[in-house]
């Protein structure tokens, strides 16, 4: 405990940090700070405070956008958390104490350093905050590292500023996706790694998983806490033009969180027809290139999206239950072609009045100006009236590559009668500056019923860059828009991988312990 003093307050500077020590009406208390204590988040610290009787703390960062968060939990030593610093700033940080008897009010001072060079610039194009959900931007940032992947999440503020963001560089590898659980935990996978984060960095759980399975592209938390992950599984081939190749990314496993392993795994080559060569365009192996999961816990199913294949669901015992996809070329299923016929669970698009529209639409040749299928589809998600939202690349639409327009869309399917209306969609007008060949996401926001785009790599005034926009679903207007160009610093700005910065998905998301 610090000594008490007899003046009001005693501000001593110490490393860029500042601390306190107060004696007021007889209450003694000391607040020291401690900035990056994990170091892995630079904008975040803990506030060391010892009172000599029980007290409520609550933290201020002051600014033009503050962060401030009240913890309610009575203490006389605790560590209380601090989000949100600016960075390259001597942050002004107010702090208020209550204890029986009386309120303490007090400001300390924390400086930090600059912005690693690599983090984007952020340009904020447009700004209606009073039709926008409420939160910060996270974003899903992996930066180009001479062919891997250094991964750094992020989340700035509604003028572009960086207040939160972690190097995970130690893992030396692509760490993703970014994503709060409902507990607050962020959770992020490397190819066999399962890591949990609090905000300030720390690792509370780090689980190795069966190097027999390489987990990738998402994760998706169960209702009871559990995790459907995407996953390649070693040792697995498929037979394409009588030959034997191995595959990837083509199981889905179950893993239990409390128990720390693998409870489940479904083999979806089991269902789909892998031979299918209409959309693939890396090598054989990767005839499905999975990529998003959406969980329907109306019925337990679960929805995936293939890049080179399309979208399909599949039941809790890897029933198929139908495919949402061009219906060219499609045959038997199975690693060696020999299942049940695929064809029959194809879903019929229809327009506004049930009725079909022609082949040529169906089988993916051209698009309807109200219905397209979704090409090179990314992040299915489903929304609270049923409807499903997916990311549509665009990639190879109709079988031609000219033909560029990215885009969110959503669907209205009927199970029963395998039909598909497109009910909604945003980007198509936006032509060739929206268009995005890889990564990117779409979220339902429940606050305000917008939809947050993300279009993570694309081009615009020449310069690679990402998009995050938030659209008025009833007017298709934007309420937000971002864009953050991307600077490759360690790579040769091309596709290839670990080559080139992505955004890979964004949140809107609280800037919150």
């Amino acid at each position: 405990m610090t000594p008490k003093k007899t003046i009001s307050s005693i501000f001593i500077s110490l490393i860029g940090l500042s601390i306190l020590s107060s004696c007021s009406s007889g209450f003694d208390y000391s607040v020291e700070p401690i900035l990056n204590p994990n170091n892995i988040a630079p904008l975040t610290a803990v506030l060391k405070i010892e009172a000599e009787q029980p007290i409520k703390a609550s933290v201020k960062v002051l600014g033009d956008i503050p962060w401030e968060q009240q913890f309610d939990e009575e203490f006389t030593n605790s560590e209380i958390p601090v989000l949100g610093l600016y960075p390259d700033k001597n942050n002004q940080v107010a702090v208020k104490l209550e204890y029986e008897g009386g309120v303490i009010h007090d400001t300390l001072e924390i400086k930090t350093g600059k912005l690693p060079t690599r983090i984007p610039q952020i340009v904020i194009n447009t700004l209606d905050r009073t039709k926008m959900t409420s939160g910060m931007h996270g974003c899903d940032f992996h930066f180009a590292n001479r062919g891997k992947f250094s991964s750094g999440p992020l989340i700035f503020d509604d003028q572009g500023e960086v207040r939160w963001y972690l190097d995970l560089s130690f893992a030396g590898k692509m760490v993703s996706p970014f994503q709060r659980l409902r507990d607050g935990t962020i959770l992020m996978v490397s190819r066999h790694v399962i890591y949990e984060f609090d905000m300030l960095g720390k690792i509370v759980r780090e689980t190795s998983i069966n190097n027999n399975y390489g987990m990738h592209h998402d994760v998706v938390e169960l209702p009871d806490g559990n995790l459907l992950i995407c996953v390649g599984k070693r040792n697995n081939f498929i037979k394409l033009d009588g030959n034997y190749v191995e595959s990837d990314s083509d199981f889905i496993i179950l893993f239990d969180r409390k128990k720390s392993k693998i409870v489940r795994e479904w083999d979806v080559a089991k269902v789909l027809d892998v031979s299918r060569k209409d959309l693939n365009f890396f090598r054989p192996g990767d005839w499905l290139h999975m990529n998003g999961l959406a969980f329907d816990p109306r019925d337990n199913s679960i929805i995936v999206s293939g890049k080179n294949q399309g979208l399909f669901k599949i039941s809790w015992n890897n029933q198929l239950q139908w495919i949402l996809a061009p219906t060219k070329s499609w045959g038997k299923s199975g690693r060696n072609g020999d299942g049940f016929e695929t064809a029959p669970f194809l879903l019929t698009a229809v327009n506004g009045a049930g009725e079909p529209y022609p082949e040529n639409i169906q089988q993916g040749i051209d698009s309807s100006e109200e219905f397209d299928f979704s090409w090179g589809t990314h992040a299915p998600k489903l929304t609270p009236d049923g409807t499903l939202l997916v990311f549509d690349n665009g990639t190879y639409r109709n079988y031609k590559p000219e033909v560029q327009y990215s885009r969110a869309v959503e669907y209205s399917i009927d199970q029963e009668n395998k039909t598909v209306e497109q009910l909604w969609q945003y980007g198509k007008e936006r032509g060739v500056n929206f268009f995005s060949t890889i990564v990117s996401d779409v979220d339902y926001l429940t606050e305000t019923q917008n939809i947050l785009v993300t279009s993570g790599y694309l081009k615009e005034n020449g310069r690679l860059a990402a998009k995050i926009v938030e659209v008025d679903r009833s007017s298709g207007k934007e309420v937000f828009e971002a864009t953050l160009y991307l600077k490759s610093l360690k790579g040769n700005s091309t596709p290839s991988w670990g080559q080139t910065d992505i955004l890979y998905r964004s949140e809107r998301m609280p800037l919150k312990y």
